[in-house]
């Protein structure tokens, strides 16, 4: 494989580990009958560490080799798109959880769905818009956030105080909420002009 492969065969690692994620952190009869749900719970925030992990490495190595391409510029934020969306869901299927981390994930859901509709419209016209550092910020606080909740939830579960642990994650996910919809403003700034006519 060429050096300059490397970053986007990375993004496309860390998708791959998605279902791996979801399989342990969701309840199911076939996890259940392997392990008890805290181990469960420990390993599906393994995996996920794994995968938040490759996505600073694709982003070094990209830099390193010089390999930026527009392939990678989609590739990687929706990698870490997938990846979050899908265990911010997860959590939302687990009765474990209020609704303050269903409403969050709502509105985190809308926020990526409408940058990334806003990026591949200017992509269409042939302008593409790479993650700025409001989007790096908004990443980061998505994976503290998502991987404060396994720790809350693994505790919880473990020692017995689920709610109490809980509580906690559920702080999390609407700050997260909240400036991830912020964090919109500079994209449609930058894209809305792109769009015209």
């Amino acid at each position: 494989m060429n050096k300059r492969d490397i970053p986007n065969a990375i993004c496309w690692f860390r998708i791959g580990l998605i279902p791996f994620v979801l399989l342990f952190l969701i309840p199911s009869e076939l996890i259940e009958n392997l392990m008890d749900y805290s181990t469960a719970v420990l390993v599906a925030g393994i995996i996920f560490a794994v995968a938040m992990t490759s996505d600073f490495i694709d982003g070094k190595l990209a830099r390193k080799y010089n390999a930026t391409t527009n392939l990678g510029k989609f590739l990687d934020p929706l990698a870490d798109k997938a990846l979050v969306l899908s265990v911010c869901i997860a959590f939302t299927s687990i009765d474990l959880f209020s609704a303050w981390v269903t409403w969050s994930t709502i509105l985190i859901l809308l926020r990526e769905l409408l940058v990334t509709g806003l990026r591949l419209s200017a992509a269409s016209k042939g302008t593409v818009v790479a993650a700025n550092w409001w989007g790096k910020i908004k990443t980061a606080l998505q994976g503290i956030t998502l991987f404060a909740t396994f720790g809350c939830l693994y505790a919880g579960e473990l020692l017995g105080k689920t709610g109490e642990f809980l509580a906690i994650s559920e702080i999390l996910f609407v700050i997260t909420a909240v400036y991830t919809l912020i964090s919109a403003i500079p994209y449609i700034k930058a894209i809305a002009p792109n769009l015209k006519g």
